[in-house]
């Protein structure tokens, strides 16, 4: 397991704790019953078309030298996460230690800076599906729960990157799939090739490099 999928779980696994420690068992419940009930292999299957997609786009284009698969959340349903190929990605791969919600919780954002943008729309993983699910059942919970009060701003934060890692984990697994592959082969002379996940306004998630 490399250490992206460890920050992952780590978080995930934090964010638990958390819900846990404040009496808000019924939220994550909520939170888990309704993951459980989507059909994650067919969504996984949606995510692995795409990803090689996308990458197959940067191969045939050697000004792309970092794919991106973005998305905007603002409370409400979303769409897809769309592939931008970027031409540059400096990151030495840290922790940015932007992520909202408890200062406690273990970090998953990573400090990195794209270049500029040579294309973008070539790939649309379904990100959506786990966001929109939360956003329909999740969020009116939260506002109508008394219990959660002040919590209510930590409690969204948590619940909507407990989601998200959902979506982020799904990416990876397809990523650390395609190891070896012709596909990571031909995108070795890349120098260091960043595949990320990034809601809008927010940093970069890792999913894949590849060096």
């Amino acid at each position: 397991m490399d250490k992206f999928a460890k920050r992952l779980i780590k978080r995930e696994n934090g964010i638990r704790d958390w819900l846990t420690k404040n009496n808000l068992d019924f939220v994550l419940n909520k939170a888990d019953q309704i993951l459980d009930n989507l059909p994650r292999e067919t969504i996984k299957a949606s995510f692995k078309s795409e990803i090689e997609r996308a990458l197959q786009h940067c191969i045939e284009n050697n000004k792309i030298k970092a794919l991106d698969f973005q998305w905007y959340y603002g409370g409400r349903e979303i769409g897809g996460a769309l592939a931008y190929g970027i031409d540059s990605c400096k990151t030495k791969g840290s922790l940015s230690k932007t992520d909202l919600g408890p200062e406690e919780l273990p970090g998953i954002e990573i400090n990195l800076k794209h270049g500029s943008l040579v294309d973008h729309s070539f790939a649309e993983i379904p990100v959506s599906i786990a966001i929109n699910k939360m956003v329909k059942e999740i969020k009116p919970l939260l506002k109508e729960s008394e219990e959660i009060g002040d919590l209510f701003k930590n409690t969204s934060y948590v619940i909507t990157d407990y989601f998200q890692i959902w979506n982020y984990k799904i990416g990876h697994e397809v990523c650390d799939e395609l190891r070896e592959s012709d596909t990571e082969k031909a995108l070795k002379n890349r120098s260091t090739f960043w595949v990320t996940m990034t809601r809008q306004e927010r940093w970069s998630v890792p999913i894949m490099l590849i060096d």
